[in-house]
């Protein structure tokens, strides 16, 4: 079971510490439902297109963060295999002449939305996204103050970085009856601070805490923040990222359609353990590197070609 956080509750900062040590929790998010209902209805209308109208949606170069994709099942690990799912990425454009755009250029691509398809997509996400990020930028402020750190710390790290929003479809089972327990994407962790994972469209969510996969889906009006291997490192393992995966649920044979917003530091900054942790000296798990080798060495992991990221994240 999820801790739940009240952030706004006094005295919260060993809960939330505790919470960091778990990898995952619950969050009371700021986002409307019925501003999710809506973006979960011009999806559901995006997904159910012909396959020859959603791959002219695919944006050469995204990087995995713009556009439409496919992708096939594969292994999952314990003799299973993932079902294929469906994706569409998201975020905000980054001014052409920005210094992090030019130097990063692959990071930054322009967010594609498929408004001749879908009437009145691209309003609908583009105001989740800023909403979404809103509310992660409330939470990372709540995450340096139980730290120790100051209030403006991670918030000063993800100016600009990229924040990308992932919808994810996985169409029903084909055999429903033997569906259940089967791996729908598989075991893995995010490379970046912290992801947002507000309510799917049905169950299947799980967590690994203590060798056991255990049930994180959201209930409504919560997120899920999961830890990213930036947060991991920044606070030299007093976060610990999540190990997330996705199941069919028994009873549960029908698609699923979820979301998620990955917020990634600045290409350019340095992960550099914090000094505000407190407690007692002790060796340094983890060496510097900077936000973007930490990313191109996540995307080598995923045997990947570089500059293309087939887009891990579970929702």
């Amino acid at each position: 079971m999820l801790k739940d956080i009240d952030l706004e509750r006094t005295g919260g900062r060993e809960r939330l510490r505790g919470a960091l040590r778990d990898g995952s929790f619950l969050v009371r998010t700021t986002v409307p439902e019925s501003l999710l209902e809506e973006a979960y209805g011009f999806l559901r209308a995006f997904f159910a297109l012909p396959a020859e109208e959603k791959g002219a949606c695919r944006v050469p170069g995204g990087n995995g963060q713009a556009g439409y994709l496919a992708l096939p099942a594969r292994p999952a690990g314990e003799g299973t295999v993932g079902e294929g799912r469906e994706l569409f990425h998201w975020g905000a454009r980054l001014p052409a002449r920005h210094p992090l755009r030019v130097r990063f250029p692959a990071r930054y691509p322009d967010p594609y939305f498929p408004d001749h398809l879908v009437p009145g997509i691209g309003s609908a996400l583009r105001e989740l996204h800023a909403r979404m990020l809103h509310f992660q930028h409330r939470v990372v402020r709540s995450l340096a103050d139980a730290l120790g750190a100051h209030p403006d710390y991670f918030t000063d790290l993800l100016e600009d970085g990229p924040a990308v929003n992932r919808a994810t479809w996985h169409p029903p089972a084909r055999h429903p009856a033997a569906a259940d327990r089967r791996v729908r994407e598989a075991a893995h962790q995010d490379p970046d601070l912290i992801t947002t994972l507000p309510r799917a469209s049905a169950p299947g969510l799980e967590v690994l805490a203590d060798g056991e996969w255990l049930p994180a889906d959201a209930p409504p009006g919560h997120a899920v923040v999961s830890v990213g291997t930036a947060l991991d490192r920044l606070t030299d393992g007093v976060a610990r990222a999540a190990v997330r995966r996705v199941v069919a649920r028994p009873g549960h044979g029908e698609g699923r359609l979820s979301l998620a917003q990955s917020c990634h530091p600045a290409p350019w900054a340095t992960l550099a353990p914090l000094h505000a942790l407190g407690g007692a000296p002790r060796p340094r798990r983890f060496a510097t590197l900077t936000a973007e080798e930490l990313f191109q060495r996540a995307l080598y992991g995923t045997g990947a070609p570089a500059g293309h990221r087939p887009g891990p994240a579970t929702r």
